[in-house]
């Protein structure tokens, strides 16, 4: 009878374990809330009003769910203070996506954007505060992420925060990424009407891939702003480097089957150590007169013409070993310039092979 007793109560004590209640969990947030702790979202939200506002220093992992808008706004509003992290999810159907609004009197902080797909909105993401960017803006790094199908802007500042973007895609946005100052590495921009917009800002490329974007890097619209490119791809633009208003440099890139490869303007430009192949133009200048230009070291291969410049007497361009062979029309074609040496051209459409410049047997 003991036994029996013992075990008895064993069993009734192991069956309360087993069906005691858990904890009530924190309710899921709701479209319109105010987050004021680091939040999982555990569900797709759909949303007729606003979606969801980050207190400062708040992050979002979306954990894979959608935030949907379906009567345009904000999808996610971040505050200008305080260090922020919105992830792994989506964003669609928003004005705007992922703004920031102003924490007056609060300093600003940056944004984290990791592993999150930007789809059919608006615009993807706005740095700055609409109403007072000068002073309620974030400087953002984005890694791993998409933008696609924005109507407007992918990526978008009035003013001038840093932009950190790599390993990213951005396709089929009217413009993927204006204003700021940009650093993008590993970053793909596929038929964009315009990939990037130089206009008072600057742009760092390094080892990006570039393919059918009708104008693939477009600084012609203010003097002020810096370009650099690296060791970048460019395909099927009409104009691939629409270089007009801001210096360039571009380097060790290649720039294949473009209509125009690389515009040169007032600003000047250094073109060095780059393959062009299978273009219309490969470089053309569109002002007469312009800062130094040096042209260096450049393959060009296959081309309408290889190097064709139009010098005037007022504009400084430094042309050295540039090798043309096998281009429809002429292989260099310089008057005007000041050789720097160790060019060659073979094989061109047009003789002389050289003009401009003494070319090496």
């Amino acid at each position: 009878m003991r036994v029996t007793t013992i075990v008895a109560c064993l069993v009734l004590s192991s069956s309360s374990i087993l069906v005691a209640t858990p904890a009530s969990a924190d309710p899921p947030p709701a479209c319109g809330s105010t987050l004021t702790v680091d939040t999982v979202l555990r569900a797709d939200l759909v949303c007729a009003g606003p979606g969801l506002l980050l207190a400062p220093g708040v992050d979002l992992n979306l954990k894979g769910h959608t935030v949907k808008g379906t009567a345009g706004g904000v999808g996610v509003s971040v505050a200008s203070a305080g260090d922020a992290t919105v992830k792994n999810g989506t964003l669609t159907g928003w004005d705007t996506a992922l703004g920031v609004y102003a924490a007056t009197d609060m300093g600003h902080g940056p944004l984290h954007v990791e592993k999150v797909s930007f789809r059919d909105n608006g615009t993807g993401l706005n740095a700055s505060d609409p109403d007072n960017g000068t002073l309620h803006t974030k400087d953002v790094t984005i890694t791993g992420s998409t933008f696609t199908g924005s109507r407007e802007f992918a990526l978008v500042s009035a003013f001038l925060p840093e932009f950190d973007i790599s390993s990213t895609t951005f396709m089929d946005n009217r413009t993927a990424l204006s204003g700021g100052t940009s650093t993008l590495t590993n970053t793909r921009f596929v038929r964009n009407g315009v990939a990037i917009s130089v206009a008072e800002s600057r742009a760092t490329v390094v080892r990006s891939t570039f393919i059918d974007n009708p104008v693939a890097v477009d600084a012609s619209w203010f003097s002020f702003g810096e370009l650099a490119i690296t060791d970048s791809t460019f395909t099927g633009s009409d104009v691939a480097v629409r270089s007009e208003t801001v210096h360039a440099d571009i380097s060790g890139s290649m720039f294949v089957g473009n209509t125009t490869a690389v515009t040169i303007g007032i600003a000047g430009a250094t073109v060095v150590g780059n393959t062009f192949r299978a273009n219309g133009t490969t470089l053309r200048l569109v002002e007469e007169e312009f800062s130094p230009t040096l042209v260096q070291d450049n393959t060009f291969r296959l081309n309408g013409d290889g190097l064709v410049l139009a010098v005037t007497s007022g504009s400084v361009v430094s042309v050295g070993g540039n090798d043309a062979r096998r281009n429809t029309g002429w292989g260099i074609n310089v008057s005007g310039v000041s050789d720097l040496g160790g060019n060659t051209a073979r094989g061109n459409g047009n003789e002389p092979q050289c003009v401009g410049v003494v070319c090496t047997p």
